[in-house]
């Protein structure tokens, strides 16, 4: 049984991810055992297809601290995301893919810095990216357009682990339900005046599975810049 309340809850929206997911989660329970933190992994089957469902209950059953949540159909990254956070119980909630591409240490680094500093949001700058040069020229073209058409300062607008504080959560007003939900968060922290930090991490290669962002991606990312930016009811 965990000794104490969780200090922060870690949501991992996984899509088919069964290859991977058991070392992932063994390796990001470790880290934060290691020092000393109480961390609730909410692990959130996005309506997979394979073995992942099962996976999660195997793993749920074998760690106290995970919980697990079943979303019958994907509906997005982001919806994925937001039924994880109505099942977290911490005063600090944060998200990240499960794809293991960052590694535990630069997880609970991004997490000690919220802490340390008295931020409402820590999250990751990838300095260094293994993931092709596709996704390195689809991320420059949509970061520089970003802080052009919203005024952002803050850099790698999608980078994850994001980690936050519930009561900031609770008034950001969350409702993308794709990729486009960490823009939401960041243009919305903006605009209220949030403290933001930033921890510059690499960002390494897949070991297992293969990634669910494709060219449509960045259409996807573009349309959704563009309605939210000249949306009046936004506006």
């Amino acid at each position: 049984m965990a000794s104490a309340e969780p200090a922060v809850s870690l949501v991992l929206p996984l899509y088919n991810e069964e290859e991977g997911i058991r070392e992932i989660v063994s390796d990001l329970l470790r880290e934060f055992k290691r020092w000393a933190i109480q961390c609730e992994l909410v692990l959130v089957n996005n309506g997979s297809t394979d073995s992942t469902a099962q996976i999660l209950e195997e793993l749920a059953e074998g760690f106290c601290t995970v919980r697990v949540v079943h979303v019958p159909v994907n509906l997005g990254y982001g919806w994925g995301i937001l039924c994880g956070f109505q099942a977290a119980t911490s005063p600090i909630m944060g998200f990240m893919c499960g794809d293991g591409q960052v590694v535990p240490e630069d997880v609970e680094r991004v997490y000690r810095r919220l802490v340390e500093e008295d931020l409402d949001i820590s999250k990751v700058v990838r300095v260094s990216r293994a993931d092709g040069w596709r996704r390195k020229m689809m991320s420059n073209i949509y970061n520089v357009l970003f802080r052009i058409l919203f005024g952002v300062p803050n850099h790698d607008i999608n980078g994850t682990p994001k980690f936050m504080r519930r009561r900031c959560y609770e008034k950001l007003n969350l409702t993308s339900k794709d990729w486009f939900i960490d823009a939401e968060i960041m243009i919305k922290a903006t605009k209220a005046h949030y403290r933001i930090g930033e921890v510059p991490v690499d960002f390494h290669p897949r070991a297992n599975g293969c990634s669910n962002v494709k060219w449509t991606t960045a259409f996807e990312f573009l349309r959704n810049m563009v309605r939210y930016r000249f949306d009046r009811e936004e506006r």
